[in-house]
């Protein structure tokens, strides 16, 4: 039997065991399992994860902005690959320090090392807070995150700074076995490192309760479990000299992992920001399910296998495209479906942009793909374009639409300038989609060329490289543009807060008898004032009227009912709202004055003056708070505000005048 078919079936029954594990628990084993996990996230290494912030949020916070100093450098990076293409001897001056390249493969492998890099904070960064906003608000350990975000970009930078420390600097790794060790100890450290991570995600998606594991959250583990098996499988297979173990590795880690990592930015932010419910169930379940048992059409390599094997391979490389286009079209029509609120957002923007360019690099890829796949090699390096192109413009797109999105989320507070964060994405939109169409135009060029055999006849396409450059400046400048806007998002007055949504894309959620939360523990689990809260059950009494019963997580003995002249006031008030017909979502905007996501006493007193209701007064109001203050902060948030407004529509039976003639 070939080696790839059991390594294949070993990897695959691997996510499956863990996709059976994710729907439907492990039982009482979990409860033990968690202890273990959170014992290694908080203790170990002793005395290294204590000096990090636990602080909710840092973690996912410091991933980010490690994406974004990477997807700098990486830009960049590719920016001077492209004017080197042009003008091979442009970076010249750098060989006074030792460093070499020939044909450029150096400068190459690097950027697609920092690029890969940067989507792999960015993303992951941006898929921690979907994952805390699913379970109780925040990660299991905020601080082991950040620690193990600081460990990997020093493993990552340890691989290109001991060969100038030691003086092995040719790319040549057959030539330099010394070279070859080190990037097959970076392939096993970044596996290792990532499996802490991954740890951490499982338990917080484990303190979600009884809610549904969200797709957004599914597709991050997913991703990052199959990336530490493909790490694995790669340390392993260059030591065995295992070449089909070797190739399967690579497909996942550059395929199965950056889509399904992209896919959870996507299936988080777009739903959240244009708030709609996912279009399509089954397109969701097409895109999760066959993502894994398909092989994506980027950044394929020459198969040395039987003809079973190779013909096999090209269809499962056809069904690749299946789940791109389920998940970009699931998306873009859940983004058209609230389009007023995605163009306000530039994070959504972001997102929107990537998934409507996605199809067209995985056509482009598909071509390409196969033609490196079957050996005929036709198109030349028009493959390397495409994928390099696909993740400087899909994925540096939904790293952006993270930043502009979770980021904020994360740490609590509201995008800083975003007229700046839409220009930047804008500018990497345009500048990856316009370079890529030049690069490829150029190498169009001299393949059609080459192919007509005409003696004397040369392609010169370093124009193309030119124009090609210039133009993918623009993305660089873009992520420059971005990196800027969450440092001004980061070190922003404390004051200002992100902005309330009354949508979630939470349906249920179940509140077990017993058991305590709190309004806030609720919110960071993304449950919204649209969410169903399934409580204990009811009963009817004598009057008729529907009974809910207390023992449950929203049960508070310090609630006491409305006084008197307060109760009075309410009815009133929410009599008048119905009749004006207002949701609770614009009531609270309207009385939140200072914008700062809750309202006090003097704002309330301000939305009831500004109603019918008559003989009011600040005490009044402060009674009204004080009686709807579930958390008991002084003030009111928006799900607490929505309770106490169902409640009285409920014990009064108000409905609007017009209805009731």
């Amino acid at each position: 039997m070939e080696l790839i078919f059991i390594a294949g079936g070993v990897l695959l029954t691997l996510l499956f065991l863990l996709a059976q594990s994710l729907s439907k628990g492990v039982g009482t084993v979990g409860g033990a399992l968690k202890q273990v996990g959170l014992f290694v996230l908080q203790k170990n290494p002793p005395g290294l994860v204590d000096i990090f912030d636990d602080k909710d949020g840092s973690g996912s916070r410091t991933w980010m902005n490690f994406g974004m100093l990477w997807l700098v450098f990486a830009t960049l990076l590719g920016f001077l690959m492209g004017w080197h293409t042009y003008d091979p001897t442009a970076l010249d001056s750098l060989a006074s320090v030792g460093w070499s390249y020939d044909d450029g493969s150096s400068l190459k492998d690097a950027t697609l090392n920092f690029l890969s890099i940067a989507l792999l904070y960015g993303l992951v960064g941006s898929g921690m807070v979907a994952a805390a906003r699913n379970g109780n608000g925040r990660l299991a350990s905020e601080a082991n995150a950040s620690m193990v975000a600081l460990l990997l970009s020093v493993v990552l930078l340890a691989t290109y700074i001991l060969p100038f420390i030691f003086g092995f600097l040719d790319i040549d790794t057959s030539e330099n076995p010394i070279r070859t060790v080190l990037y097959s100890l970076e392939t096993l450290a970044v596996g290792l490192l990532l499996i802490p991570v991954f740890i951490n995600i499982l338990i917080t998606a484990a303190n979600r309760g009884e809610q549904e594991l969200q797709t957004s959250v599914w597709f991050l583990i997913m991703g990052i479990a199959a990336y530490i098996l493909s790490m694995l499988y790669m340390f392993f297979g260059e030591l065995a000299d295992a070449t089909q173990m070797v190739w399967l590795a690579e497909r996942v880690a550059y395929g199965w992992v950056p889509l399904a990592l992209m896919f959870s930015v996507g299936y988080h932010v777009i739903p959240m920001t244009a708030k709609q419910p996912i279009w399509s169930g089954s397109l969701r379940g097409a895109s999760m399910l066959l993502l894994f048992i398909t092989i994506p059409p980027f950044f394929m390599t020459d198969a040395s296998a039987s003809n079973f094997v190779t013909n096999l391979g090209a269809i499962l490389l056809t069904l690749g495209v299946l789940p791109i286009f389920a998940a970009s079209i699931n998306l873009l029509m859940t983004a058209s479906a609230g389009l007023s609120a995605v163009v306000k957002q530039p994070g959504a923007i972001a997102a929107s942009m990537a998934f409507i360019a996605l199809p067209f690099f995985a056509i482009g890829g598909y071509f390409t793909a196969m033609d490196t796949f079957v050996g005929t090699g036709e198109l030349g390096t028009m493959g390397d374009i495409v994928n390099m192109s696909m993740l400087f413009t899909v994925g540096g797109l939904l790293v952006l639409a993270g930043a502009f999105t979770n980021y904020p989320n994360a740490i609590g507070k509201s995008l800083a300038t975003p007229s700046t964060a839409t220009l930047a994405t804008w500018l990497v939109f345009v500048g990856g989609v316009a370079s890529t169409l030049t690069y490829l135009t150029g190498e169009f060029t001299s393949n059609a060329v080459a192919a007509s055999e005409i003696e004397d006849v040369v392609a010169n396409n370093g124009g193309f490289y030119l124009t090609g450059a210039a133009l993918f400046y623009l993305a660089a400048i873009g992520a420059i543009l971005s990196t800027m806007v969450v440092i001004r998002t980061g070190i922003a007055s404390t004051g200002r807060s992100i902005e309330v949504n009354d949508v979630s894309d939470v349906a249920t959620y179940t509140l077990t008898s017993g058991s305590s939360t709190t309004i806030r523990d609720l919110i960071g689990r993304g449950v919204g004032v649209d969410t169903t809260l399934v409580v204990s059950e009811t009963e009817a009494n004598e009057g008729g009227s529907t009974v809910i019963a207390v023992d449950s997580a929203l049960h508070n003995d310090e609630v006491k009912e409305f006084p008197p002249t307060a109760s009075t006031v309410m009815v009133e008030f929410v009599q008048y709202l119905t009749n004006t017909n207002q949701s609770v979502f614009e009531l609270f905007r309207s009385m939140d004055l200072d914008d700062s996501g809750k309202i006090d006493s003097r704002e309330f007193l301000a939305a009831l003056e500004a109603s019918d209701v008559e003989a009011l007064s600040s005490l009044e109001a402060t009674e009204l708070v004080e009686s709807m203050d579930l958390d008991g902060d002084g003030e009111l948030n928006l799900p607490e505000l929505d309770i106490a407004i169902a409640q009285i529509k409920r014990d009064h039976d108000i409905v609007a005048a017009q209805e009731e003639e």
